[in-house]
């Protein structure tokens, strides 16, 4: 059976660690439940932006002026949050994928990142230069308008053929027609305004330029200079006008890559965030039941202390019992018990029970002297058969000297134990003194 003091040992070591336990539990789910909302929120964060890129993409696509810093701050931040939860960051409270799993899909993400990052430097690339262009075709269509309408009109003041007027008038219809289908592609990327404007476009070329060769016009000096003018005008804004819808129809092809690919990219996105959420789950359900077994733990070691300090009780009882069979007590001992704890009778008895032990040192001591004296004399006598030896038979003095070895041998073996008893008991004096001095405490 162990000792009590060593059992109450484990049960207070026990129940002190199983109580650090739980409460390391209780602070480290805590903590990860604070940093499982930080990583879970960035990468929610991540399928937010995908969306907002793509917005900024399709507002800027139809905006009168550009303006890319939200784009920019969106892609920017993008890219910080899926490195950070690739690579973990401290300071932020992100740590890195905790699964080969949730790893292995952020870099689906990271690869399917970089074609859809080639993608917006693109469109940002086109759409500043489309900006440029539109506020050229965009400004001077009205000047397109009144060159042609000036024609016109000096054609009706120098009376040309009614053949000449007709087509002429016809040019203003179609500066306004090339703009209107212009604006319905780059609103809308029909690919039938895209064609009705370029036949719009090739229509007013061909008939300026058959204004401008025709013998009969030329030869009106104030004809040919307006007519000039138009052409010169038209040769600069025909070049802007084809660059902004070759641009616009570069812009559109990006877009619909883009508006393709952004649902490929959310979702890629919304897995992850779906696997750590999962993860953040059975992480917390596990730690959750760690700490329930903790806590039966606690409870059984809780229920087992109850049961010791009974043990405890029974035992001490017996010791009582023991204790008064075995020492009496005179009267005046008797009276003091019946006014006197347990504790105070258990000390008188040890002190009385100490002053045996004394007693029986002190006759230990005794026989040790006197087995000291024992073996002095059977050594002298051993001296005085070898002196005496002539005299003695050698038979009666072999029988002799084994009797007298035997005898030395029992006085020795005597004397030792007498001396390891004594020790034994003078430790057991000191033992019962140091329960005494503590009992008094």
């Amino acid at each position: 059976m162990k000792k009590i003091t060593s059992q109450i040992k484990f049960i207070g070591g026990a129940l002190s660690l199983t109580i650090i336990a739980i409460v390391a539990s209780v602070i480290y789910i805590n903590q990860k439940s604070k940093n499982d909302s930080i990583v879970i929120n960035i990468a929610g964060k991540e399928r937010m932006l995908t969306q907002k890129i793509s917005k900024e993409i399709f507002r800027l696509k139809t905006a009168r002026i550009i303006e890319l810093k939200e784009l920019n701050d969106a892609q920017n931040l993008f890219e910080i949050n899926l490195y950070s939860l690739l690579n973990g960051d401290k300071k932020r409270g992100i740590y890195p994928p905790p699964t080969l799993e949730i790893k292995e899909q952020l870099l689906r993400v990271e690869k399917l990142w970089l074609p859809f990052k080639e993608k917006i430097e693109i469109f940002k690339k086109i759409i500043l230069k489309i900006e440029n262009e539109k506020n050229f075709v965009f400004d001077n269509n009205d000047y397109l308008l009144n060159i042609s309408d000036k024609v016109v009109k000096t054609m009706v003041k120098t009376n040309v053929k009614g053949y000449y007027i007709d087509k002429a008038g016809r040019q203003r219809m179609l500066s306004q027609r090339m703009m209107y289908f212009l604006l319905l592609y780059l609103n809308e990327s029909d690919p039938r305004y895209y064609r009705i404007f370029y036949e719009t476009l090739h229509l007013y070329d061909m008939t300026l330029k058959q204004f401008y060769n025709d013998k009969d016009l030329i030869e009106i000096k104030e004809l040919k200079d307006i007519l000039e003018k138009n052409y010169s005008f038209w040769n600069e804004y025909i070049l802007h006008a084809k660059n902004l819808i070759e641009m616009q129809s570069k812009l559109n092809d990006t877009v619909d890559y883009i508006k393709e690919f952004n649902n490929i990219l959310l979702n890629g996105m919304d897995q992850a965030v779906s696997m750590y959420t999962i993860y953040s789950e059975r992480q917390r359900t596990l730690l959750e039941n760690i700490e329930y077994i903790l806590a039966m733990i606690a409870i059984v070691i809780i229920f087992y202390s109850f049961f010791l300090i009974i043990n405890i009780q029974k035992h001490f009882e017996e010791f009582m019992k023991k204790s008064k069979s075995l020492i009496s007590f005179d009267k005046d001992e008797s009276k003091i018990c019946e006014h006197t704890d347990e504790l105070t009778i258990a000390s008188k008895r040890l002190e009385n029970f100490i002053q045996k032990v004394d007693r029986m040192i002190i006759d230990a001591q005794n026989a040790i002297k006197t087995s000291e004296y024992l073996t002095k004399e059977l050594s002298d006598v051993s001296e005085l058969l070898e002196k005496n030896a002539k005299d003695i038979d050698k038979t009666q003095k072999k029988e002799l000297e084994k009797y007298l070895d035997t005898s030395e041998d029992i006085a020795i073996q005597s004397l030792e134990d007498l001396e390891k008893s004594a020790k034994l008991l003078q430790k057991l004096h000191e033992n019962l003194s140091n329960i005494l001095e503590q009992t008094k405490k």
